[in-house]
């Protein structure tokens, strides 16, 4: 299985989602061939494009053209038969059957819908529950009666009676002792020293 040789196919087609058109410049790009005549390779038909390969140049070639976005195909390299091999007739009849291995591009759906498994739903036992009328309890839990409270130190005066007398409250008075008057006409601020400001020279200046 080791000496196994491969041809890599075109089929023709893209993987979904890529461009046509944008597959083609990738492939003229990868071989070095004007568009027009790799835009023959993605007609829907297949192609040979590399023979006699080994597993290492054929995973080379099928990761460059899944990175491109078209989809190829591997079949076994045809050898020459000796005499001691089968006969034509066998050989032809096992030829219109050939092995083929498709990979697709990362992403491309391989199943069907026919062919996915859906496990079974699981549903529930609800055989042994019920609904309650509306506005039944369903808690069992009793109420934990409380403590009463001790009263008997609080007692009513009588109606009109100022329970809290007011508080006593104390204004404080500001001393004025120490301040004093001045006469009408005093200055209050130190008198400000004198600036002297510069006339600024306008003689080379005119208005248009």
């Amino acid at each position: 299985m080791a000496n196994t040789r491969f041809d890599l196919i075109l089929t023709g087609n893209v993987a979904p989602g890529v461009s046509r058109d944008a597959a083609i410049n990738k492939l003229a790009t990868l071989f070095k061939c004007p568009a027009e005549k790799v835009g023959k390779l993605l007609t829907g038909k297949p192609s040979r494009v590399r023979k006699d390969l080994d597993h290492t140049e054929l995973k080379r070639f099928q990761e460059a053209f899944s990175r491109i976005g078209v989809i190829t195909e591997v079949v076994p390299t045809a050898t020459e038969p000796h005499a001691d091999q089968e006969s034509p007739e066998a050989a032809a009849k096992q030829s219109s059957h050939p092995a083929t291995l498709s990979l697709c591009p990362n992403g491309t759906p391989v199943l069907s819908d026919d062919e996915h498994y859906y496990p079974p739903i699981a549903v529930p036992d609800t055989g042994h529950l019920s609904v309650a009328a509306a506005g039944e309890t369903l808690t069992q839990n009793e109420a934990i009666p409380l403590p009463a409270p001790d009263t008997d130190h609080i007692s009513l005066a009588p109606a009109g009676e100022t329970i809290m007398p007011p508080a006593e409250s104390k204004v404080a008075v500001a001393s004025s002792s120490n301040l004093s008057l001045c006469g009408a006409g005093t200055p209050l601020l130190d008198q400000k020293p004198k600036t002297a400001y510069r006339v600024p020279n306008t003689e080379h200046l005119s208005l248009k």
